[in-house]
């Protein structure tokens, strides 16, 4: 009977207790996704992302997502750039950040991943010229280096299992860009990195090759906090429906991804040489043209790479000269004397191309502006209105690129073009002109970041990641 009353008085204090929990915590208490909302700025961990002043193209497609989130949830993106992923997720368990990105199966603190939206592989590469590793047995007595605590070391583990000899190096405060460069320039046997990364950086380093492939895929997603509080992982999960379902993540993908392609060996290689030998005479003249016009001073090394491969005598049998391989009739629109000069070829090309730029309608928006922008450089701006007036016909939106990238080719077909204003263009080759360019800006924005960002960490950044050091140690003794 004594021991019932006890039983009985300890469930009423208990259910007591879960009132008054549930008052406080259920009234008063603010989840996670309230206090985001509350303070307005989505605090998001990416590696790399130098807090947003300059973006990596391989990082360009994970904030765009980031973006999208933000203003889903109707607050403002704010990035920071932990060291590593351990950092990042301690981060993200202590609730520093909100949430981090992380291609990873790796969980080295307590978070819980959200849903993939991105599937890439995992290439252990080597230099051209060498011997290629045809399997993990071929790795053994060769240096081979990861990121420090990536899924690559997970994956290498694995292997290890039945190639005990095996051996690898974890680097701590580097990432892929430095493993491949580390391969291309013969300091490092090999390397492994993803699959996307490889792919966006390969044609700044054409002697690094793919060896073979180490797993069938990894995934790219969201870590947040395992707490009881799922508000944010919960708004987040419904995001990536919305977006899936309404296809707006597969427009995302392909504006970042669908002009990756193949570069051929003989191009890279040039490409890679005349950055090194003829883009730094130009680069001064590019920089003040584009400061002038507002425009990224890569693009416009970029145009100029396309039009003239930057050699200022260049010309063409159509009676285009110059680094921009301007007409004389442009030239004379944007009150440009001598075609032929450096300095008034490229403020004529960059005139005309922030002239286009501005005469697009305003319902072409963000990165797609510039790559019509492009479009209409090469093919003319009639034909292009042509193009997006054939879109909007089967459907299509008028004002997607990736939608009248589609149809461009069509303009060469008199099914097509016969209906149409201006007639007949070669259509594929506007399409062509874009792909290249999104390539060579792809790398040489990528070289630009990578030259800014190797700089030593101020007094303030290093204070920070000596902090967060110290928590990180922290949080690794509660968790023994």
């Amino acid at each position: 009977m004594t021991s019932m009353r006890t039983a009985l008085r300890h469930i009423s204090r208990g259910m007591i207790l879960l009132f008054f929990t549930a008052c406080l915590f259920g009234s008063h208490f603010p989840s996670q996704l309230d206090r985001i909302k509350e303070r307005g700025i989505l605090l998001a961990a990416v590696k790399g992302s130098q807090g947003g002043e300059e973006i990596a193209p391989h990082l360009e497609f994970d904030i765009a997502l980031l973006r999208q989130f933000a203003d889903y949830l109707g607050v403002d993106l704010e990035l920071v750039s932990p060291a590593n992923l351990s950092q990042l997720q301690f981060g993200v368990a202590k609730e520093r950040f909100d949430l981090g990105v992380a291609n990873s199966r790796r969980h080295l603190y307590p978070v819980r991943q959200g849903v993939p939206y991105l599937f890439v592989k995992e290439y252990l590469i080597y230099k051209k010229g060498t011997e290629k590793p045809k399997g993990p047995e071929d790795l053994v007595n060769k240096s081979l280096q990861v990121e420090f605590g990536s899924h690559h070391s997970a994956t290498l583990k694995q292997l290890q299992q039945n190639h005990p000899e095996l051996r690898w190096d974890e680097i701590a405060e580097t990432d892929n860009i430095d493993l491949i460069a580390k391969v291309q320039n013969g300091s490092l046997d090999y390397a492994v990195v993803d699959s996307n990364i490889f792919d966006i950086s390969r044609h700044l380093y054409p002697e690094v090759r793919i060896a073979f492939d180490l797993s069938n895929s990894s995934e790219i997603a969201w870590n947040f906090s395992d707490t009881a509080d799922h508000s944010l992982f919960n708004a987040a999960a419904a995001f990536m429906q919305d977006i899936y379902e309404n296809g707006k993540l597969e427009q995302l993908t392909a504006q970042h991804y669908s002009h990756i392609k193949k570069m051929d060996y003989t191009d890279a290689v040039a490409f890679y040489r005349r950055v090194q030998t003829r883009l730094p005479q130009w680069r001064d003249l590019l920089l003040k043209s584009a400061k002038e016009h507002n425009l990224d001073w890569n693009l416009l090394a970029a145009i100029s790479y396309q039009e003239s491969h930057w050699n200022a005598n260049a010309k063409s049998y159509t009676g285009v000269r110059g680094l921009m391989m301007l007409t004389k009739t442009t030239a004379r629109e944007m009150g440009i004397k001598d075609r032929t000069d450096p300095a008034q070829s490229i403020e004529g090309g960059a005139r005309y191309f922030k002239s286009i730029f501005k005469r697009l309608p305003k319902g072409i928006q963000g990165d797609d502006r510039t790559w019509f922008a492009l479009a209409a450089y090469n093919v003319g701006f009639a034909h292009l209105e042509d193009a997006r007036v054939l879109t909007q016909r089967l459907g299509g939106n008028p004002n997607h690129w990736e939608e009248v990238r589609k149809r461009l080719p069509l303009l060469s077909q008199k099914k097509y073009y016969s209906t149409l204003r201006y007639g007949y263009a070669r259509g594929r080759e506007p399409v062509k002109y874009v792909q290249n360019i999104q390539q060579y800006y792809d790398i040489l924005s990528w070289q630009d970041n990578i030259a800014q960002s190797r700089p030593e960490k101020s007094e303030s950044k290093q204070v920070e990641a000596v902090k967060l050091q110290q928590d990180e140690r922290d949080l690794n003794m509660s968790l023994l």
